[in-house]
């Protein structure tokens, strides 16, 4: 059985057998569910009201109930599953030093998703509520007015307030200097614009613009800015100094629907049901529905496909190199009988580009350089010999939604019609920038992507390019970002609307964190026009009008593919909301349950 939601696309994992095998059967009699566990009510869950077309609405659409993802039967409370996360999570698990999916994956469940708004379940274009209840904006769209909840606890059973999340915000936009100590802000998409931030009283928030926003919310609402740093734990640190404190190092104590039992780096991380989480069902039955989840770290695909087959997962992990490619879904679907597992594929993964260092003395700083290695890449060579084919080529954005220039996979570069004349092509930009016989070039890769930067070395030295290929963690890899200290590396944007690229393409002096390096102002001015921007209209012109600039004519970064995500659930794991969008969506698992 198959469930094809594709928008975008996203989701699968892996491991180590041994390891996990280890791990397994070191758990001990009280990690095993209820033999008799208590059934709810028929349910169907539900997000909490949320505002119909976002984009446009600025907070002062009339709420509507937002239907489900995936309608779900009888929902038995109780139970653990075994999921597979394909890495402990880095950076202290902290989402604003990196989004990554492998703090998503297990974080998602710790600290919800979301801040006070979040995407919905069933449709990453629209906004419904997190911790708030209600939120409106002013006419000219420059202050925002949230209203919280007053259930929301963190995992120590103290109340979230309207400071808490003063507390936050500031944090994320401002950063913080303590004596000699700084904590720089995120690069956060809604952080440039952000004036002051007000708290008046528990339950109310007031984010002050220093100039009009249109599509504040939606920007908010992005699913991985969590609010996982607590004032009560995180201030006194920060006031002794210790700015750069982490979820990790106060316990990772969150306001999702499960809370940390245990953490094991390399083993296992385990959650368990918080009896105080906000949320319930369209029948008012609290979420979560299960007891606990064990996220095994697996950091091999071979192993977790073989540890899923053999009974040891319930489900694989979302990722990068973690996705299914056609011959291992045929594998693990030849082990099982019809009903026994059921193949998702979700919306998109990342966009992969090749982000150019521009402002680096070296040849790269050339745009003919730039343009000559698009022009050689065999796009669609690489989504075979990487994914198998599970993949498609795409500019900024996917092809098959609105902000995408049309007929541009047609293109120079892009189009497999005119491969042979782009690569001769090629050839005679690398001569005219002084370059006939290649040169030396420095390739930051993170290691969970190696499969992907093999390929893309491999045709660069086809080209006469001699290509130093570096494999890098994911904490090298954000600090040598912040530096500049690479040539190119492979980079990659989860973007649902174009405001969202801010945090990887802004200009170096806008933007440290970008991993395209250059000090071209004009891309900066696209996030202006943006957001005052009125209508989705508008902005459909100005995404066109930025991808012809940044990946056409300056080329600063040369845009690949998006990976498809597939991965493989057992039929018994219910009410998993399937991210027909965004592969780092729906993560916090309150709808899921086991009718095993």
């Amino acid at each position: 059985m198959t469930i094809n939601n594709r928008v975008l696309k996203a989701l699968v994992l892996l491991t180590s057998i041994i390891a996990l095998t280890m791990a397994l059967a070191a758990c001990t009699s009280d990690d095993e569910p209820d033999p008799t566990p208590t059934s709810a009510p028929d349910t169907s869950a539900q997000q909490p009201e949320a505002t119909a077309a976002p984009s446009d609405s600025g907070g002062d659409a009339a709420p509507a109930p937002t239907p489900t993802a995936m309608m779900m039967e009888e929902a038995p409370y109780g139970g653990i599953v075994n999921f597979s996360t394909r890495a402990d999570p880095p950076l202290g698990w902290d989402v604003s030093r990196s989004g990554t999916i492998s703090i998503l994956q297990p974080g998602g469940s710790i600290f919800g998703m979301g801040n006070m708004l979040k995407q919905c379940w069933d449709d990453g274009a629209s906004i419904c509520y997190g911790v708030a209840t209600d939120y409106s904006s002013n006419d000219e769209k420059t202050t925002w007015t949230f209203t919280l909840r007053d259930d929301v606890y963190w995992h120590d059973g103290v109340q979230l307030t309207a400071g808490d999340v003063k507390f936050w915000l500031d944090l994320m936009v401002f950063g913080v200097t303590v004596g000699e100590n700084s904590r720089r802000p995120t690069n956060w998409d809604f952080v440039p614009w952000v004036e002051s931030v007000e708290a008046p009283d528990d339950l109310t928030v007031v984010i002050n613009l220093k100039s009009p926003v249109f599509d504040f919310d939606q920007l908010l609402a992005i699913d991985n800015q969590l609010i996982q740093h607590p004032r009560h734990l995180m201030e006194p640190e920060i006031q002794a100094g210790n700015v750069n404190v982490t979820p990790l190092d106060i316990g990772l104590v969150g306001l999702g629907p499960f809370f940390l039992e245990e953490y094991r780096p390399g083993s296992v991380i385990k959650v368990r049901r918080f009896d105080q989480y906000y949320l319930s069902d369209e029948n008012g039955n609290q979420l979560p529905y299960l007891d606990g989840i064990d996220f095994y770290v697996t950091p091999d695909q071979s192993g977790m496909d073989t540890a899923f087959r053999t009974g040891r997962l319930d489900a694989t992990a979302r990722g990068g190199g973690f996705q299914l490619t056609p011959e291992r879904e045929a594998a693990i679907l030849s082990s099982f009988s019809e009903g026994e597992v059921t193949i998702l594929e979700m919306g998109q993964s990342s966009f992969i580009p090749l982000a150019f260092n521009s402002i680096r003395e070296g040849p790269v700083k050339d745009v003919r350089v730039r343009r000559a290695i698009h022009l050689w890449l065999d796009r669609e060579e690489l989504i075979q010999v990487t994914f198998g084919g599970f993949a498609k080529r795409v500019g900024m954005f996917d092809p098959d939604t609105l902000w995408a220039t049309p007929g541009l996979m047609d293109t120079p570069g892009w189009s497999t019609e005119t491969k042979a004349a782009d690569r001769e092509q090629a050839k005679a930009l690398l001569a005219e920038a002084g370059y006939p016989d290649g040169f030396d070039l420095e390739y930051m890769c993170r290691r969970l992507w190696v499969h992907m930067c093999e390929p893309v070395a491999g045709q660069l030295e086809a080209l006469g390019i001699s290509v130093d290929l570096q494999l890098v963690d994911d904490a090298t890899r954000a600090s040598r970002t912040l530096d500049g200290s690479y040539d190119m590396q492979h980079g990659g944007a989860t973007v649902a609307v174009p405001s969202e690229y801010f945090s990887t393409i802004a200009s170096v002096s806008t933007n440290a964190a970008a991993e395209p390096k250059h000090d071209d102002t004009n891309v900066d001015e696209f996030f202006v026009r943006l957001a005052a921007a009125a209508t989705i209209e508008e902005r459909v012109d100005i995404a066109r009008e930025m991808e012809q600039y940044f990946a056409v004519e300056h080329v600063y970064s040369a845009p690949l593919y998006t990976e498809n995500t597939h991965t493989v659930v057992r039929d018994y794991i219910k009410g998993i909301q399937v991210p027909v969008d965004n592969y780092r969506r729906n993560l916090d698992f309150a709808t899921v349950w086991t009718d095993k």
